[in-house]
């Protein structure tokens, strides 16, 4: 009984709630014959289909299995490369102001236990986008101090505003250093967009993936149909994904 008024509940709140009104008003407009229905019935289905887990998974496993994560004892790589993933500006920290958003932390606590293992320098890439955001390599840096990572080691990368200019900053790094073999440390999802841009700029990177979004085994059940905000979400970072691969590979970016 309690997972039927869980299920139940779910269509109630957004977004089931959302999808729930339409819905009615589909089944209104189909008595009344208005005019538009069928295009409110496509746009509906395809934003149904966007917002429940089985399809979203099928967008981001491609993304997600394409590089496999490495056992960090005897990876090669001369140098960890740490992509930003977002960041809280004004927001109070344990030693400072300002944070890493949650796909970020996840990739830095990755990228911090990567650099451990294998000592050696850590580029942070990744700045302010907007005016008003947050210095996030700056941010990240500040983390990487209390975690006992020598400042020597580590390497700020304060003006990448995109994944191509990651590439193309670090890069600059990595020849000045005679770096030929970067470990890069991002999102899973976000990794074959980025392996394009880091091979685009002479590099021969070595993809070390994280923060992944779905899971490896298909576990399939009533709540698996029913629409969530973070599951259209994770549909629209994919569908990203695939059009900024797209340009990528055409030379638009």
């Amino acid at each position: 009984m309690l997972f039927v008024i869980k299920w139940l509940y779910q269509w109630i709140l957004p977004i089931g709630g959302f999808f729930t009104l339409l819905v009615g008003l589909l089944f209104y407009m189909f008595r009344k014959k208005a005019a538009g229905r069928w295009c409110l019935l496509c746009l509906t289905l395809a934003l149904y289909a966007l917002s429940i887990a089985p399809v979203s998974r099928l967008l981001l496993q491609p993304l997600e299995l394409a590089y496999v994560q490495p056992a960090a004892a005897g990876l090669p790589g001369d140098v960890v490369v740490l992509l930003g993933g977002g960041a809280r500006a004004g927001v109070r920290d344990v030693d400072g102001t300002g944070q890493t958003g949650s796909a970020a932390a996840n990739r830095l606590l990755t990228a911090v236990r990567v650099q451990k293992a294998k000592a050696v320098p850590i580029i942070l890439s990744g700045g302010a986008v907007f005016p008003g955001d947050a210095d996030e390599a700056a941010i990240e840096k500040r983390v990487l101090l209390s975690l006992g990572v020598a400042e020597k080691d580590i390497y700020v990368d304060e003006k990448s505003r995109n994944t191509a200019e990651n590439a193309q900053y670090t890069s600059a790094f990595c020849r000045d250093h005679g770096w030929q073999h970067p470990v890069v440390v991002t999102s899973a999802f976000h990794m074959p967009r980025a392996i394009r841009f880091f091979e685009r700029e002479g590099l021969a990177p070595i993809p070390y993936p994280c923060d992944y979004r779905s899971n490896i085994e298909t576990v399939v059940t009533a709540f698996s149909f029913i629409p969530q905000s973070y599951v259209l979400y994770q549909s629209c970072l994919a569908i990203k994904e695939y059009v900024g691969l797209g340009a990528a590979y055409a030379g638009l970016q």
